[in-house]
């Protein structure tokens, strides 16, 4: 009866070590957030824009010499 008390006792023991242990390394690795972190970000526009994806596309139609699909085809057939 004593061998399973001792037993008890230090597997409780060991839990509440864990347990603390757990609760101070939560409490150190809390992360605050700015409260004006909502200054910082914007919301996305309810509609799709599509003067700027032709903006996009244009620019990179323009400043690559070799064209997006063309270079996928490139990379498609060498393998």
């Amino acid at each position: 009866m004593l061998k399973k008390s001792v037993l008890a006792s230090i597997l409780l023991l060991v839990v509440v070590i864990i347990w603390v242990g757990a609760s101070i390394y939560f409490k150190q690795s809390y992360v605050d957030i700015n409260p004006n972190a909502a200054t910082y970000t914007r919301q996305i526009k309810s509609a799709f824009d599509t003067d700027e994806l032709d903006i996009v596309t244009e620019k990179t139609t323009n400043s690559f010499s070799v064209s997006p699909s063309e270079f996928l085809n490139l990379t498609e057939s060498s393998n």
